[in-house]
C-alpha cells in the first residue's frame, strides 16, 4: 500500500504548554487507533520554528546556514529525513550534504515529542525537552527532521541520474553512520489535500497544498493507507485531536540506501 505524510500546522509563537491533558489523551488515543489499524509508521512533534536552522545552496555550491525557519510561500517541502544524532550541529552537517545532493534548500528542526501507543508520557503538559530526549533513541542521541524545500512547480521527472546517485550515496553514508531513521521524497504539492478544523468541530478537506505564511509544520505522521481518501480520513481525525489544520501528501519514493 502507498505511504502518506500527514503534517500538522501551528501558528507562529505557539506555546506547547497550552496543550491540556484532554488534548494529549485525544492525540494518544488517535495514535493507538492508527497502530491498531496497522497504518502508522512514524509520528512526532517538532520544536518551535524559531529554533530551526535554514539551509540554502548558493550557485557556487556552498551552503549557507541561518537561524530560524525556512519560509518561502512559493516553495514547498519536497522530501525529508528523520535523523538521530548527538547534536544539532551534526544534524546540520548531514542537512548540508543533503542540500548539495538534492540541489535544494532545506531546514532542520528537532523532534521533541513522539506520541506513544499507551498512556500519555507526562502528566505535566509543559513538557521538559531534556526529559523527552532522555526517553528515546540511543544514549546522548537526539532526533531531527531535515526537510528539503522545492519550488511549487517542481517536476520530479527533471531529476537527473547524477542527482539520484548523489542522493543514494548520501543515504549510504547516513546508514553507515547509523544516523538515518527514515527518508523519502514527496509527491508534488499540487497533489496535496489540505484540512482545516471548523468552529463546529467538522474538518473541511480541500485540494492543493496548505499555505499560510504565519503558520509552520508542528508535527507529522507517516501512515500506510490503501488510497488518498483513507489517508485523508486519518488526517481528519488528526486535525480534530490536535486542534490544528493539516496536509496530506503521498510519499513519492524512499532512496535505496543499501545499494
Amino acid at each position: 500500500m502507498p505511504l502518506y505524510q500527514i503534517v500538522i500546522y501551528r501558528p507562529v509563537g505557539y506555546d506547547p504548554s497550552l496543550e491540556g491533558a484532554g488534548m494529549m489523551e485525544e492525540i494518544h488515543a488517535l495514535n493507538r487507533e492508527m497502530i491498531a489499524a496497522g497504518a502508522r509508521k512514524f509520528a512526532g512533534g517538532l520544536t518551535p520554528p524559531e529554533q530551526a536552522r535554514a539551509l540554502r545552496v548558493h550557485p557556487n555550491g556552498k551552503v549557507l546556514v541561518t537561524d530560524g525557519p525556512y519560509s518561502e510561500t512559493k516553495e514547498q517541502i519536497g522530501g525529508f529525513w528523520i535523523l538521530e544524532t548527538a547534536s544539532e550541529e551534526e544534524a546540520v552537517e548531514w542537512a548540508r550534504k543533503g542540500a548539495v545532493a538534492c540541489r535544494a534548500s532545506s531546514e532542520v528542526r528537532q523532534i521533541f515529542f513522539q506520541p506513544d501507543s499507551g498512556a500519555p508520557e507526562f502528566e505535566d503538559t509543559a513538557r521538559s525537552l531534556d526529559a523527552l530526549q532522555s526517553k528515546k533513541g540511543g544514549e546522548g542521541k537526539r532526533q531531527f527532521l531535515v526537510t528539503i524545500v522545492l519550488p511549487d512547480n517542481f517536476d520530479p521527472s527533471t531529476i537527473t541520474a547524477e542527482t539520484i546517485e548523489d542522493m543514494n550515496a548520501l543515504e549510504r553514508e547516513m546508514a553507515a553512520a547509523d544516523a538515518r531513521k527514515f527518508a523519502c521524497g514527496l509527491a508534488p504539492a499540487s497533489t496535496a489535500k489540505s484540512l482545516r478544523r471548523q468552529a463546529d468541530g467538522k474538518v473541511v478537506a480541500t485540494d492543493g497544498p496548505y499555505i499560510e505564511t504565519k503558520e509552520h509544520v508542528g508535527g507529522l505522521s507517516i501512515i500506510e493507507a490503501a488510497d488518498l481518501d483513507e489517508a485523508v480520513e486519518w488526517a481528519r481525525k488528526g486535525a480534530v485531536a490536535c486542534r490544528a489544520p493539516g496536509e496530506v501528501r503521498e510519499l513519492l519514493f524512499k532512496p535505496a540506501a543499501q545499494k
